[in-house]
């Protein structure tokens, strides 16, 4: 019997993403991960920066990555909706920008740090959490 297909759309607000279908969705919340399945109860869930995963019934190695940088999951049992922050499919992620922007977020932090700077410091953890997803999602990290 073959998996029970639903609908997935990844939307940011520079465009969309990803628009295909499915057998399973893994999105990152912040309280974990999360499977979502054709039919599953309809939810709404806040996303956190992390990776999303577009299972795919005819192949395990055919599963799409995705590094998302929070938003919302709308799911009604048969279309999942993300509307992302940013995101960006594993195969489009640019390695050496992820690897100078965690860099650059390493020395805002420091910075911060020296000058007692919250506002920096808070700002500086959150580029660095992206660009570390980026890389983990790409598997250059």
């Amino acid at each position: 019997m073959a998996d029970a297909t639903f609908h997935v759309s990844i939307i940011t607000p520079d465009g969309t993403v990803y628009d295909d279908d499915t057998t399973m969705l893994i999105v990152t919340t912040g309280t974990g991960e999360m499977g979502l399945m054709a039919d599953h109860l309809p939810l709404i869930a806040s996303l956190t920066i992390g990776e999303l995963t577009v299972k795919h019934a005819d192949t395990g190695d055919h599963d799409t990555f995705v590094a998302v940088n929070g938003g919302y999951v709308k799911f009604d049992g048969q279309h999942a909706e993300v509307i992302a922050d940013s995101a960006e499919l594993q195969k489009n992620i640019d390695v050496k920008r992820a690897q100078n922007a965690k860099a650059r977020a390493e020395k805002s932090i420091q910075h911060a740090r020296e000058v007692n700077d919250p506002d920096e410091l808070s700002r500086g953890q959150v580029h660095l959490a992206r660009a570390i997803n980026r890389l983990r999602v790409s598997n250059e990290n």
